[in-house]
């Protein structure tokens, strides 16, 4: 009875609390596309406002000098970012340290919500009539593939802002059409105009992995660190209070906490390195544009 009831509990809390802007259309029937997650985007919100916040009260109380408390993690922070940047970016552009700053402070930030107990806010959300709730918004593959595509959108800016003719060039003729057009022979030169098609497709499947990478690492290792989560709680901890009353329940409660205590301290550590990783390729992916053309 028990197990049916976790396990109930678990499919249960990896729904997601979401709005149809088609309610006239039956279930099955609805488009997708036509709705949104709603604890998704409050969480999301949530941890935008909470950085938006604590810049604007740090901002008030920033001193020269030796900084100490709060400025001097934040400075540790801006410095190891800032030097992250130097060190894989080839030319100054002023918004790609801020930006990556911001990307890995946002995505830790919204992993860090996955130290909460497990079924803690879907019970809460149930009290106060939410459907579901999951509350940790990378965990819903619609958020790391928006900011995956914004990274993507902003490497095909630069690419045409700062290499127009080159990025072209490398759309159609790499990696088997540029060589052949270079031949003398006008078989060879035929068949090089034969493989433009070609390579385009080659070239456009190369980018889109880039959004692709991003986004399924950080939905994959933080969705995968969810399901791990409630399946220790599921197995470990008990229902109610008579059973823990017993000594087989003690026992049980016991090592579902210490368990669930070393998984949460790992997969923050997982978290933690996931918003780096997002954070680093996003630094090169926009370096890879920034590179000067090779003539």
């Amino acid at each position: 009875m028990a197990a049916e009831e976790h396990s109930g509990g678990i499919a249960e809390h990896l729904q997601y609390w979401t709005y149809s802007f088609q309610q006239d259309i039956p279930v099955d029937e609805r488009n997708p596309f036509m709705q949104i997650h709603v604890d998704t985007m409050l969480v999301t919100g949530f941890v935008a406002c909470l950085i938006l916040g604590f810049a604007f009260w740090f901002k008030s109380r920033i001193q020269a000098g030796v900084p100490t408390g709060v400025q001097n993690a934040v400075e540790a922070l801006v410095g190891f970012v800032n030097d992250t940047v130097r060190d894989n970016f080839p030319v100054h552009n002023p918004i790609i340290a801020p930006l990556a700053l911001t990307v890995f402070v946002f995505i830790f930030l919204c992993n860090f919500f996955d130290i909460l107990p497990a079924y803690f806010l879907g019970h809460v959300a149930h009290a106060l009539g939410a459907p579901a709730f999951r509350p940790v918004p990378t965990n819903d593959l619609n958020l790391p593939v928006a900011m995956a595509l914004t990274v993507f959108a902003m490497v095909i800016y630069y690419e045409l802002k700062l290499k127009p003719v080159h990025f072209m060039k490398d759309l159609l003729l790499q990696p088997f059409a540029n060589l052949l057009l270079m031949s003398k022979n006008p078989v060879v030169k035929l068949l090089g105009v034969l493989l433009i098609p070609l390579n385009l497709v080659l070239k456009l499947i190369e980018e889109i992995a880039k959004p692709l990478s991003l986004s399924f690492r950080l939905f994959g290792n933080m969705f995968a660190g969810e399901v791990i989560f409630l399946l220790i709680a599921s197995l470990l901890l008990v229902d109610n209070f008579a059973d823990m009353a017993s000594v087989g329940g003690a026992i049980s409660e016991i090592m579902g906490l210490l368990v669930g205590l070393g998984w949460s301290f790992f997969h923050m550590f997982i978290g933690l390195l996931q918003a780096f990783i997002f954070m680093i390729l996003t630094v090169v992916y926009l370096s890879i544009a920034h590179q000067p053309a090779e003539h």
